[in-house]
């Protein structure tokens, strides 16, 4: 993983974005235009695209796991406290769900799922082209 994404996952896990309260006590309007109490939470799995794109995901990470996906927990995103075995899984995991992350906070959330699935292509492509480094994720990652 890139150190962008790490650092922004980073932020996401130790809840260091700011919110909707604490950008009204400083005057500062949301971009995100929600409705409800924008949580991390929420603002990842809920907000606009957000059902379909964790829909989508969770369906993808069902299939690394072979298990029905209804069993992911939305927290996920936010608290990757899972082990698989082999460590390869669980690489492959932690690989999507930091993607997911950085891409509902760093992008737009109007983008449609198809940009999504286009931004893991994209992701997926970088990592298997990246000199000096073989990747040992390609075999689960392949199911994106």
């Amino acid at each position: 993983m890139t150190d962008t994404l790490k650092s922004t996952w980073y932020i996401a896990i130790h809840d260091l974005i700011p919110k909707n309260d604490g950008l009204a006590a400083i005057h500062v309007t949301d971009t995100h235009n929600c409705l409800g109490n924008l949580t991390l939470c929420n603002r990842i799995t809920d907000c606009k695209e957000g059902p379909t794109i964790w829909n989508w995901t969770r369906e993808k990470l069902g299939l690394i796991l072979r298990m029905d996906p209804r069993h992911i927990p939305r927290t996920w995103p936010l608290r990757p406290d899972f082990h698989y075995w082999p460590p390869q899984r669980r690489s492959a995991l932690l690989w999507v769900v930091a993607h997911l992350v950085y891409y509902r906070l760093q992008t737009h959330h109007g983008l449609s799922l198809r940009d999504f699935t286009d931004f893991l292509q994209r992701a997926c492509w970088k990592v298997h082209h990246r000199k000096g480094r073989s990747p040992n994720t390609d075999r689960y990652l392949s199911v994106l």
